[in-house]
């Protein structure tokens, strides 16, 4: 009877041992499952952060050209995102960004429109004034390429009009005196970024600071003037050049 319960006494220990490596090597697999989650490489969504109450101020220096003489307007904008995130018929979260204008920091706030911002896992879309338009995709990848307009009527055929450039590069621009340096940032760039044709040239760009959105937009288009000679770049017949850069942001 001793003999027969040391023996099954024996085997209870291995067999509890047993379990026990059983239950180490499931952690362990489970532990290896999260780690493979957490290693998921960054979509970049966060290149446009959106929140309830969340603001950006921008300094504006918008130039218009009339026979290659420019007038200057300066003046600031500011972006708040309305509401917390809403969701579209199609799924997509929604947030209702009110943008508003002052001329000097002392004036109060005007609202100027309505920016209707929709985000999904492949890709970020602005609606200004009736006009949707791709803005990120995602995930954010160097040299990248995407159709600006595949929700808008300049849509005319498939084109893949905007891309990527200095993913996760530094950043910085310095406007009245003050740089503003961002460590982690990507822009947006035309595809055409000189001239369309002999007399008309485009430029249309957009850095975003990880973790605070856009920080610099710039936008020019201008005529040259044209004559039996031919077309002068610096001589702008008609045209305008607007940029705004990042100056305060918070909640």
């Amino acid at each position: 009877m001793k003999k027969s319960y040391s023996l099954l006494h024996r085997l209870s220990g291995r067999l509890g041992s047993y379990l026990t490596f059983l239950m180490l090597v499931a952690a362990a697999g489970l532990t290896g499952c999260e780690n493979e989650t957490e290693a998921l490489p960054d979509q970049g969504l966060d290149y446009y952060p959106l929140e309830a109450g969340g603001y950006r101020v921008y300094d504006v220096i918008d130039t218009s050209y009339q026979a290659n003489v420019p007038t200057v307007r300066r003046f600031q904008f500011r972006e708040q995102v309305e509401n917390g995130q809403e969701t579209d018929a199609t799924g997509q979260a929604v947030y209702r960004v009110v943008r508003s204008r002052r001329t000097l920091p002392t004036d109060a706030w005007q609202v100027d429109s309505v920016i209707t911002v929709a985000v999904s896992s492949q890709a970020l879309t602005e609606q200004r004034n009736n006009r949707r338009t791709v803005e990120l995709v995602f995930p954010v990848q160097p040299n990248r390429k995407w159709n600006l307009n595949a929700f808008n009527a300049l849509d005319t055929l498939p084109a893949e009009n905007r891309f990527y450039v200095r993913a996760g590069e530094a950043f910085s621009v310095t406007r009245n005196g003050q740089t503003y340096r961002y460590e982690q940032t990507v822009t947006t760039i035309n595809d055409v970024e000189t001239d369309v044709n002999a007399a008309y040239a485009v430029v249309q760009r957009t850095t975003f600071a990880k973790g605070i959105g856009p920080v610099y937009r710039v936008r020019r288009s201008f005529i040259s003037r044209c004559d039996a000679a031919g077309c002068n770049p610096d001589f702008k017949q008609q045209g305008q050049s607007r940029s705004e850069v990042l100056v305060a942001s918070g909640k």
